[in-house]
């Protein structure tokens, strides 16, 4: 009997001495995959009073007979301690995709680098063959906690529900077994990584279809291009309005805007 107390007691130092001492994984690759709900943005869109012009009308009206239910894209997020970059993998899409990407409340390609020890990040902006990048400091996201839980991808989640930019609801599955403070695109904030989110206005799921561990290098540079370096919000703004969307209205730069700075 005492052998077997004696024996239960050095069970239960282990067990404590191995939840001290637990492994959380400082590098890795998270893949997500995301999918923006076409058909319900077309159905909000064209029954709202919004105003629409006529070119406008014509592709979302031929999208709605014609498109896709949903448009599903890829895209990676590599961290290493307290660095990421968040970065759209290349596909060949279908071609019933070509006129529907546009409308996705974010950009279709990104690559963004995010250093949360210096709250920075920096974002590439492809334009065809020309490139910006936008430099700016990470963008702060209201969070609350809900009891809600979620196994993603093998690991364990919780919900939270944010505000980003102060008016877009967003709901999230973080878990704590990666100490990444990051997640898709600039949602992030939260004590771990980011592996789910929804976003209801949106349309747009996005979760995370595995997690693989490396000790990959993340690297600040997002651009091959030597002549392009990261600006300020300011500068981007200026030379936006003065060259890709030149022909933009104030409202509908603000929208181009704010899949920019998501």
């Amino acid at each position: 009997m005492k052998q077997l107390f004696y024996i239960m007691l050095t069970i239960l130092c282990f067990e404590k001495v191995s939840a001290q001492y637990a492994y959380f994984p400082v590098s890795g690759t998270v893949t997500y995959e995301r999918k923006f709900h076409l058909q319900n943005y077309l159905k909000k869109k064209l029954g709202s009073k919004a105003d629409i012009d006529f070119w406008d009308k014509s592709t979302l009206d031929y999208l709605q007979k014609h498109g896709p239910t949903e448009l599903v894209t890829h895209h990676t997020l590599k961290f290493n301690g307290m660095e990421t970059v968040f970065e759209t993998v290349k596909e060949d899409y279908p071609s019933t995709y070509r006129n529907a990407m546009w409308y996705i409340p974010l950009r279709a390609e990104t690559k963004t680098y995010v250093n949360y020890d210096k709250g920075i990040f920096h974002k590439l902006l492809p334009f065809g063959d020309e490139e910006l990048i936008l430099a700016d400091s990470v963008p702060y996201v209201k969070w609350k906690y809900t009891d809600e839980y979620r196994n993603i991808a093998g690991y364990d989640c919780r919900r939270a529900n944010g505000l980003i930019q102060d008016s877009i609801y967003v709901v999230a599955f973080f878990t704590n077994q990666l100490e990444a403070p990051a997640g898709p695109e600039l949602i992030q904030g939260l004590p771990g990584t980011i592996l789910g989110v929804s976003i209801p206005s949106f349309n747009i799921n996005m979760f995370a279809t595995k997690v693989e561990l490396n000790n990959d290098v993340v690297s600040s540079t997002l651009t091959k291009k030597k002549k392009v370096v990261p600006e300020s919000k300011e500068a981007i703004i200026k030379k936006l309005k003065t060259s890709a969307y030149d022909y933009l209205d104030d409202k509908r730069f603000q929208e181009q805007w704010s899949k920019i700075i998501f």
